[in-house]
């Protein structure tokens, strides 16, 4: 008999979508640690340039999505809304990806896709996520226990939860697209921000 390796689903989901984005043939692979304590560490990218090789470790967190369409006539500006516990930031991670798995409308009508959900990925540095969780208040001002992102489609979030003046800041320059030119420099050997 042999053992069986498995991985929590949002990381299965984060690594998926990178190999669609990092390809093999321009050096690029994907490794998960066999030890479930490894501290900080959920997914290693790593970038071959002849006997060079590069390496970034990104820790994964995981959303439900809660689909608002019910409350909609209420005034409700999102569709989807995620909710993230607030945690502490590991330094031994230089990218956190924070993933909410919903119930795509165009997944739904689309023949080609295998499945009605998609994720929609979230890619921060690690200098980017201990700012965004340093910042995450209750309208009191006190330290929240959770902070959340609302979005209609998968190409534009906003901040719901977790600001201080309740206002919803544009998070939509961290979408994994959108943030996927910045981890190949990484890789590359640039330097983080």
């Amino acid at each position: 008999m042999e053992p069986i390796f498995t991985l929590p689903y949002s990381e299965y989901c984060v690594a998926q979508q990178l190999a669609k984005l990092l390809h093999s043939s321009q050096g690029y692979s994907l490794f998960a640690p066999l030890s479930r304590q490894e501290k900080g560490v959920d997914l290693i990218v790593t970038h071959r340039r002849e006997r060079l090789l590069r390496a970034a470790s990104i820790q994964i967190k995981g959303s439900r999505t809660y689909s608002d369409v019910a409350k909609s006539g209420r005034g409700n500006r999102y569709k989807y809304y995620t909710w993230f516990n607030n945690f502490d930031l590991p330094k031994e991670a230089d990218f956190v990806a924070l993933i909410a798995i919903y119930p795509s409308d165009e997944a739904r009508s689309s023949r080609a896709r295998s499945s009605w959900w998609a994720p929609v990925i979230l890619l921060f540095t690690h200098a980017e996520m201990k700012r965004l969780l340093k910042s995450v208040k209750t309208r009191e001002g006190k330290p929240d226990r959770m902070f959340g992102f609302g979005f209609n489609k998968e190409s534009a979030i906003f901040q719901t939860r977790g600001n201080r003046h309740g206002k919803h800041p544009d998070f939509s320059e961290h979408l994994l697209k959108e943030k996927i030119s910045f981890l190949r420099g990484f890789l590359m050997g640039a330097k983080e921000r």
